[in-house]
């Protein structure tokens, strides 16, 4: 079989997830129209997040990494090798996350619900939002050994050539979720407790359906394994074994994440989290459609061309994939600040979520979104150390950066006051330091290359002009009402900064952006 093109991967993999990111807006300003910025929204996001976070390192992240490498490698030497490797995998793995489940449900248990909250609101008594915590947890931890498992099979489906499949799990749970919301909201309006619950356990019962989108299609391909546990030595325990330091290596932005929304809570009140998670919620809309699905696509075709020797072709790929990347990330990091506070009003301020949550959730996004070109190139690096096999710097580099993120968390809210805005602000900071590592860990390790500065140049003058064009228009244009404010403040201005963008690195010599347009196929 052919090797797929990353570039159509790549576009595969946006166009399913663009679907996915307008869904899951949809299903925010669903969940915040509910429940606002307030007690129980902390209480849920809180709980999500675990594992959530596992799921991104376990599943997508560390051991998708290390996976997917020797998946390609076991695919060379046949059929059968990659399937016994897949099960030996798959086995340990469900094997470890329901030990660590059973573990989690017995201490959610037996904790006191107040060691959990530290917070009272509006007469509430203390140990409501540690009891919502907890039972929420009980619920939505059991969710990692299907999501994992699903991930770890997405991987194998993205080395066998197929990710448009893979990529639909993420809708899948975003239809679930708005299900889930839509019931809630008709069976307990008012009720936080219950609304929360009940999105809680359909989630649960998503995790199975994203399962099962793994499942079926290697079954129809014959690459389902029979789940097995790996010996000292084989294939499969060698994958575990790189994962550890991997596991470290990606953990930085996502261990961040979940920092801040625990930070959030102690350090500034509760139901602050819920503007960290809606923050990390936007930035994920454009960083879905440019580095994730690049890297998607992209590391099974490095770690072949790692695995052959050929470095000179890795650093071809590599700088031609963070090129492409930035050319689009570096916009949308600038698009998304220019019209942020518009996005943040149009879509959350109904219900319990008001205009002055927007104020904060919208200063707090356009800190994160700031950082947004240099997390894309720090997770492309990082894709192209393990393909080569260098496992050690990511993983130093996230140890240290996760003591630089606390740190700077410290000072820019306890000290300067900055309020929730400052865990922002930190994790940019740290996103801009991982990738001027990784970056310099690539260059002793492959050919001389890198993106040009004239063309870096292009794209940051193309990118402010888009601004520029994208504040007037919105400055000149005046709507009353939501459709027509979505329409005049945001798809007119976002089209004409789209249109002026290209036009502008187009007049000042680029070329990249023409080739990304559709051509006619010559011949068959």
């Amino acid at each position: 079989m052919p090797p797929v093109s990353t570039l159509r991967a790549a576009s595969a993999i946006s166009v399913v997830t663009l679907i996915s990111r307008v869904l899951g807006l949809v299903r925010d300003a669903m969940t915040t129209h509910l429940l606002g910025a307030s007690w129980a929204m902390g209480a849920f996001t809180r709980a999500w997040s675990v594992p959530n976070l596992l799921r991104r390192l376990f599943g997508e992240g560390a051991l998708s990494a290390a996976l997917v490498p020797a998946f390609t490698r076991a695919l060379q030497r046949g059929d059968g090798e990659a399937k016994h490797l897949l099960g030996g995998v798959t086995g340990a793995l469900a094997l470890g996350l329901t030990a660590l489940t059973a573990v989690v449900l017995l201490a959610c248990l037996l904790v006191p619900p107040h060691w959990v909250d530290l917070h009272g609101q509006d007469g509430r008594p203390l140990e409501d939002s540690g009891r919502l915590l907890l039972d929420l947890t009980l619920v939505l931890f059991p969710y990692v050994v299907p999501i994992c498992l699903a991930a770890i099979y997405a991987g194998a489906q993205n080395a066998l050539g197929q990710f448009a499949i893979p990529a639909a799990a993420p809708l899948v749970l975003n239809l679930l979720w708005i299900g889930g919301l839509l019931i809630a909201g008709s069976m307990a309006p008012g009720e936080p407790r219950t609304i929360t619950l009940i999105v809680a356990w359909t989630l649960f019962a998503g995790g199975f359906v994203q399962l099962a989108l793994g499942v079926v299609p290697l079954w129809r391909r014959g690459f389902l394994p029979r789940l097995r546990l790996p010996c000292r030595g084989d294939p499969a325990a060698k994958v575990f074994q790189a994962m550890t330091p991997t596991l470290l290596g990606l953990s930085v932005s996502q261990l961040t994440i979940l920092i801040n929304q625990n930070l959030a809570e102690y350090l500034t009140g509760p139901g602050t989290s819920t503007h960290v998670y809606l923050a990390n919620r936007l930035l994920l809309f454009p960083h879905a459609l440019t580095a994730l699905a690049a890297a998607t696509a992209a590391f099974p075709a490095l770690s072949l061309l790692a695995a052959r020797g050929d470095l000179a072709g890795v650093r071809s790929k590599l700088d031609a994939i963070v090129h492409g990347t930035t050319l689009l990330s570096v916009p949308a990091a600038a698009g998304m600040w220019a019209v942020g506070e518009d996005l943040v009003s149009i879509a959350f301020v109904h219900g319990n979520y008001t205009a002055a949550d927007a104020r904060t959730t919208a200063l707090t996004t356009a800190y994160l979104v700031a950082g947004l070109p240099f997390l894309s190139a720090a997770q492309l690096y990082a894709r192209a150390l393990y393909a080569l096999g260098e496992h050690r710097t990511p993983a130093l580099a996230s140890v240290v950066l996760l003591f630089v993120a606390v740190g700077l968390n410290l000072v820019f809210v306890l000290g300067l006051d900055f309020g929730v805005e400052g865990l922002t602000l930190a994790s940019s900071l740290c996103n801009v330091l991982n990738a001027a590592w990784l970056r310099a860990r690539l260059g002793m390790l492959l050919p001389r290359g890198g993106t040009s500065w004239p063309a870096l140049a292009r794209i940051a003058a193309a990118a402010a002009g888009m601004v520029a064009v994208v504040l007037i228009v919105r400055g000149s244009l005046h709507a009353e009402g939501r459709l027509a404010r979505a329409v005049l403040h945001l798809g007119v201005p976002i089209a004409a900064g789209i249109v002026t963008y290209g036009a502008l690195h187009v007049v000042t010599g680029g070329r990249e952006l023409l080739r990304l347009l559709p051509r006619k196929k010559r011949g068959s």
